[in-house]
Order: structure tokens, then C-alpha cells, then sequence
């Protein structure tokens, strides 16, 4: 195994993450829109997202219900995209609950402590600065790894093997660790 092109290989996937627009295009929408057309709008900046979906948002309380029972605006749109960007990690009563605190009156958007709009703006700016600290970090990792895989005495042949392995492990614990920092801070709120 050539250990630098390996490191190269895993700083490329990084990069092909990190170069993933997760960003939705609400520029200069003011119009309020019908929960069809928020479908059809997702639909067009590739998220899926269904009727049933956003009406259980809503049920839950993780998202303001539309304005007149009708109408969604731009901030449900930002909120919706801030809302499919974390849901494959979290529940929606995490979400929920990460929410609460800036969020005075679970209806209406008017009285928040942050502005969504301004926190989608910071979520976007702190994924890529943590995912450029992410990237960085991955040939140290990688080195890390292949110490121990030494250590094990794991050969040099099946290493291709084992690496992948331990890379997932190794994010799998941090990911549970982070996981586990979320929930401390939601029940420490206060």
C-alpha cells in the first residue's frame, strides 16, 4: 500500500464532501407560498421533501406553523433547509430541543432570539470551517491508524482493509461523542 497516495485518496474524499453545496438558493424570496409550492421549490434545489413531512414538522414543533394556516415564508423555507440538513443525525425532537432556546414562541418566528435566517447563515459558515478543520486532520488520523495497525500487526498487504475499517470506527466515536455533548447541552439549557 502506498501510504501517500492513501492520504491523498481520503483528503480528496474529504474534499468532494466539503465541496458539497448544501446550501438552498432563498435569494430574494418574499412571496409567501403554499405548502405545494414549498414542495416544488425543494423539488427544484434537489431536497425531497413531502406535504406529510412539513405538516409533522409542524406537529412536532420544530417548525411555526404557516402564516394564516396557509402560507409559508421565507424563514419556514430556511428553516426547513436547516431542519433536512441535520435530520439524518438527529431526531426532530433534538432538533427541537437544540431550537428551543433561541426560539421565545415555538408559533411565530417575529420574537426569536436569533433571526433564522442569521442562524442558517451561521450553521453554513461554522460546517465549513469545522470541515476544513475535519479535512486538515485526516492524514494525522490516517497516520494514527496505520501506527496501530503496526502495532497489531496487521500486514502491510491487508492494509487497504483494515484502514477504511478503522477510519469509520474512529469518526463512529466521534460522532457518539458529539452526540453525546448535543444532549448535554440541551438538558444544561439553562
Amino acid at each position: 500500500m502506498n501510504w501517500d497516495n492513501y492520504k491523498n485518496n481520503l483528503v480528496q474524499l474529504a474534499d468532494k464532501i466539503i465541496s458539497k453545496d448544501d446550501e438552498v438558493k432563498i435569494i430574494a424570496m418574499n412571496e409567501e407560498m403554499t405548502i405545494s409550492q414549498v414542495v416544488k421549490f425543494f423539488e427544484r434545489q434537489g431536497r425531497s421533501f413531502t406535504k406529510t413531512m412539513i405538516q409533522n414538522y409542524i406537529r412536532v414543533g420544530v417548525l411555526p406553523p404557516p402564516v394564516d394556516k396557509r402560507y409559508y415564508t421565507k424563514n419556514h423555507l430556511v428553516l426547513l433547509t436547516l431542519i433536512d440538513s441535520i435530520k439524518s443525525i438527529y431526531t426532530l425532537d433534538e432538533i427541537k430541543n437544540i431550537l428551543a432556546p433561541i426560539m421565545n414562541n415555538p408559533e411565530i418566528f417575529e420574537d426569536d432570539l436569533i433571526k433564522i435566517t442569521d442562524v442558517y447563515k451561521n450553521y453554513l459558515a461554522l460546517r465549513k470551517e469545522a470541515l476544513s478543520n475535519w479535512r486538515d486532520s485526516l492524514p494525522h488520523l490516517a497516520d494514527r491508524i496505520n501506527e496501530l495497525l503496526n502495532e497489531d500487526n496487521v500486514p502491510e498487504d491487508k492494509k487497504g482493509i483494515a484502514m477504511p475499517f478503522m477510519i469509520a470506527l474512529t469518526i463512529m466515536a466521534e460522532t457518539v461523542a458529539m452526540h453525546d455533548l448535543i444532549n448535554e447541552l440541551i438538558s444544561n439549557k439553562n
